[in-house]
């Protein structure tokens, strides 16, 4: 089979901002906020909240990870989560927080109606989402995982949790 290496000019879909944000809950690692932009950039997502978090924007170690996309993605520093989620609904977002809890779905059976608008909550790189936050979410759901490990880093699992909430068939309510 003789194949050719494609470049990023010959793939990339038309640009769509999506009614899909992030909120992260106390993210504070300049290479995960960097994997985020990108992330947010690749599928389109149109922006991003980065809540209690003590991140330097400017950092080298942010913007090496992120290639530029924290150029092209929208992206604000909040204090108040909590005011930021209610607005969010106001908006018509469903918030849904990514975290393993007795009350999660798992991804792969999360029968996410048809959503006009997601807001997807990630919590930090240590504790997770905050008890308080947790009780402000519509839906909780977490990714399934074979190892011993009960975690995964968190860009990793708002990649994998935000391309199956964009791309899984949509149910009816």
């Amino acid at each position: 089979m003789k194949t050719k290496q494609l470049n990023h000019e010959e793939t990339q879909l038309a640009p769509q901002p999506l009614p899909f944000v992030l909120v992260c809950d106390r993210v504070n690692s300049p290479a995960n906020a960097g994997s985020l932009f990108r992330l947010a950039d690749a599928l389109g997502i149109e922006h991003i909240y980065f809540c209690q978090a003590s991140l330097n924007f400017e950092s080298t170690r942010l913007k090496r990870t992120a290639r530029s996309s924290e150029k092209q993605v929208a992206y604000t520093a909040v204090e108040d989560v909590e005011t930021l989620l209610l607005q969010l609904k106001n908006e018509g977002f469903s918030c849904i927080g990514l975290e393993l809890t007795t009350q999660s779905i798992p991804l792969e059976t999360f029968k996410h109606q048809a959503f006009e608008k997601i807001a997807l909550v990630l919590g930090n790189e240590r504790h997770g989402i905050d008890q308080r936050i947790l009780e402000q979410l519509d839906y909780l759901t977490y990714i399934p995982m074979h190892g011993k490990n009960s975690s995964m880093n968190v860009s990793q699992a708002a990649a994998i949790a935000a391309y199956q909430l964009l791309n899984a068939p949509k149910h009816e309510r």
